[in-house]
Formats: structure tokens, C-alpha cells, sequence
């Protein structure tokens, strides 16, 4: 309740919201309280920006022809002259035909895409060795028993070799991008 009070005594300060919190007996009208709250709260989420202009995105990731399933694809904003360029990092998932739908990393609607800019896009597809299941009377076993191996080659993996590259413009940007196992490179660290 003491809260409540608080939260009328700072209303009450707008001009115009006295009138409206005292009727009658002055201690106010829970009715008028709820009123000024919920169009307090309708005001302030309609003040705030929708999130940054982003532009769909989608594709296919495609290994030596065939579709990859299961890999995840990231957009990067594309450095110029070293320097980090105003993109929206993002990244999707691939799906049984290789198809895939960008959703930038923050701020954006889900499946939006990114925003309009030079990219260098990596992907990255990995599984592990599953550990098998603790044994209740034994001790843990130590967390670099577990293997991971990566699926595609690794040149498509890190920024810093991979030759994919992407330009987002305006409007729908629908790509496809042909990975091929013979890109082998040295990159695994």
C-alpha cells in the first residue's frame, strides 16, 4: 500500500492528475490510478524506436552441391581500411534443404534480416562426441574429455579466411552460397 501512495504522490505533481486522483474523500479512486497508469505505460512503449531498418535476408548453403543441414551462418559487418563498418552483425540457422533466414544478433524483429551494408559471412557446422552418462558413484570427468569436430571446412569459419562475402541492399537480398570440401586451410586453432 505504501508503495501506491508513493506512486500517487508523484502523480500528483503532474499538473492536472490532482483533480483526478482526489474525488470525493480524497484518498482518490483506485479507477483513476489504474487509468493514468495504463496510459502512462501506452505512452512510454509507443515513445521508444522500433528497432534499427533492417532488410530481409535469406538463402541456401550448399556444400560440394549438396545442401547443409544444421549449420549456422553469420553475417559480419565487413571491415574498411580496418575499421568496423555501421552493419548489424546477424545469423540464422540452415534447415533441411540448406535454406536459411538472417535475424540480427540485437534490436531487430526475429527473421528481419540486417541492416543494409558490406558483410563477410562465415559458417560454421560442428558436432561433439557425446559424453557418456555420469555414472552416479564415479567422479566427474574432467570437461576436455569432450571432442568437437568441425563439419565443413574450417577456411569458411573464421572471418579472417573465409572468401564468402555478401552485399545487403535494399529490400529482399536472397543469396546462395556454394562451400566446396576441397577449400582446405590450415586455420584450426
Amino acid at each position: 500500500m505504501a508503495s501506491i501512495r508513493g506512486y500517487r504522490r508523484g502523480f500528483c505533481r503532474v499538473p492536472g492528475v490532482r483533480n483526478a486522483l482526489s474525488m470525493g474523500n480524497g484518498s482518490g479512486s483506485a479507477a483513476a490510478v489504474c487509468l493514468l497508469m495504463c496510459l502512462l505505460m501506452v505512452a512510454i512503449s509507443g515513445c521508444g524506436p522500433s528497432g534499427p531498418a533492417v532488410e530481409m535476408v535469406e538463402g541456401v548453403v550448399l556444400l560440394d552441391g549438396e545442401p547443409v543441414e544444421g549449420a549456422t551462418i553469420f553475417f559480419s559487418p565487413a571491415p574498411t581500411d580496418g575499421k568496423a563498418q555501421g552493419g548489424l552483425p546477424a545469423a540464422g540457422r540452415t534447415g533441411p534443404t540448406g535454406a536459411f533466414q538472417l535475424n540480427a544478433v540485437s534490436g531487430a524483429k526475429s527473421g528481419a534480416g540486417t541492416k543494409i551494408g558490406e558483410y563477410v559471412v562465415t559458417v560454421i557446422k560442428q558436432e561433439s562426441d557425446a559424453a557418456p552418462a555420469p555414472d552416479p558413484n564415479a567422479p566427474p570427468s574432467p570437461p576436455g574429455d569432450i571432442k568437437i569436430r568441425d563439419l565443413l571446412p574450417t577456411i569458411y569459419k573464421l572471418g579472417s579466411t573465409s572468401p564468402l562475402r555478401a552485399t545487403v541492399k535494399q529490400g529482399r537480398n536472397s543469396y546462395r552460397f556454394e562451400l566446396s570440401s576441397s577449400m582446405a586451410a590450415d586455420t584450426k586453432k
